[in-house]
C-alpha cells in the first residue's frame, strides 16, 4: 500500500487532479455558505452583467449571479457523475461476473450487452430520459445504463482469467460456494481496474449529463445546471460569453480532474509499472 501511494504521489498530473476534485468537492459542499448570492434570484436590471466586485463571475440572462450558479451546480454534477456511475458499476459487473463464471449464462448476458453497445452512448442516454421523462433522477437512470455494457465487458475478462488462476481452483476444490468464490476471491482481485475505470466513468457521466442538460432533457430550469448555463448562453456569445464560458470551464475542470486522478490510479495499482510519469 505505501508503495502505491508513492508512485501516485510521484504522477504530478494525477495528484494536479486529485487536487482539482477535492476543492470541487469543498466548494460544492460549502456552497450554501460561499456563494455570494442566492443562485436562482433574478435581478432583471443586473442582466449579462460583467464580472465584478458583487458578481466575480457575472450574470445571466436574468441577473443570476454565474459564481453562486456554477457552486450549487457542482453539487448536481458530482451527484450525477458518481451515482450513475455507482448504478453502471453494480449492474455491470454483477452482470460480467455472472457471464465470466457461469458458461451457459455468457453468450444471453454478453447479447444484451452487444446491443447496448451497438447505440451511440449520448443516443442511448436519450433515448432513456425520452423514455422516463427528463428530471434529475432520469437523467442517473439514464447515464448509468450507458456505462452497464462495459462494466460488464471489463468484469467478465477480469473472471475468465483468474478463474483459471490456482488459488480459485484450489478453492473451489475445497467445496467453497460459487458466491464465496466469486465474492470473496475473484472480485477482491479484480477491484484495481475496476477502481481506475470507475474514475474515468465518472468524468464522462458528468460530460454525459451536461450534454443532456445543454439538450433540455436533464434538470430543469431554475436548477443550476452546468450543461443547462452553457445551453442558456448560447445567445449571447456575442455580447455576454462569460454566460457561457464560465460554466464550460467548471466542466472542464472537473472532467480532467477524473481523467488525471485515473491516470495516476492506473499507474499506481498496477504492480508492473516500474517508472511513473512525472510530466
Amino acid at each position: 500500500m505505501s508503495e502505491m501511494w508513492r508512485r501516485f504521489l510521484r504522477h504530478r498530473l494525477a495528484v494536479a487532479g486529485l487536487g482539482l476534485i477535492l476543492v470541487l468537492i469543498l466548494f460544492a459542499l460549502a456552497a450554501p455558505r460561499v456563494a455570494p448570492h442566492d443562485p436562482i434570484r433574478q435581478d432583471l436590471p443586473r442582466a449579462l452583467a460583467g464580472p465584478s466586485a458583487e458578481f466575480p463571475l457575472g450574470t445571466d440572462e436574468f441577473g443570476r449571479c454565474i459564481l453562486s450558479r456554477i457552486l450549487y451546480g457542482a453539487r448536481l454534477s458530482l451527484l450525477v457523475g458518481v451515482i450513475a456511475t455507482a448504478i453502471g458499476a453494480a449492474v455491470g459487473i454483477l452482470s460480467g461476473l455472472a457471464a465470466g463464471y457461469f458458461p451457459r449464462l455468457d453468450a444471453p448476458i454478453m447479447r444484451v450487452m452487444d446491443v447496448l453497445l451497438a447505440f451511440p452512448s449520448i443516443l442511448l442516454a436519450i433515448a432513456v430520459v425520452a423514455a422516463l421523462g427528463p428530471s434529475l433522477v432520469n437523467v442517473m437512470i439514464a447515464v448509468g445504463v450507458r456505462s452497464i455494457p462495459s462494466y460488464a465487458r471489463l468484469a467478465r475478462s477480469m473472471v475468465l482469467s483468474l478463474k483459471e488462476l490456482e488459488f480459485v481452483q484450489g478453492a473451489t476444490a475445497l467445496g467453497a460456494s460459487h458466491p464465496r468464490v466469486l465474492f470473496r476471491h475473484i472480485l477482491p482481485n479484480s477491484v484495481s481496474p475496476l477502481l481506475v475505470f470507475s474514475s474515468m466513468q465518472i468524468a464522462t457521466a458528468i460530460l454525459l449529463a451536461a450534454i443532456l442538460s445543454f439538450l433540455g432533457l436533464g434538470v430543469q430550469p431554475p436548477t443550476p445546471e452546468w450543461g443547462k448555463m452553457v445551453s442558456d448562453g448560447r445567445a449571447y456569445l456575442m455580447e455576454a460569453p462569460h454566460v457561457s464560458l464560465f460554466p464550460g470551464l467548471a466542466i472542464f475542470v472537473a472532467v480532467m480532474g477524473f481523467n488525471c486522478l485515473g491516470d495516476g490510479l492506473r499507474d499506481a495499482l498496477d504492480p508492473r509499472v516500474g517508472r511513473v510519469a512525472v510530466e
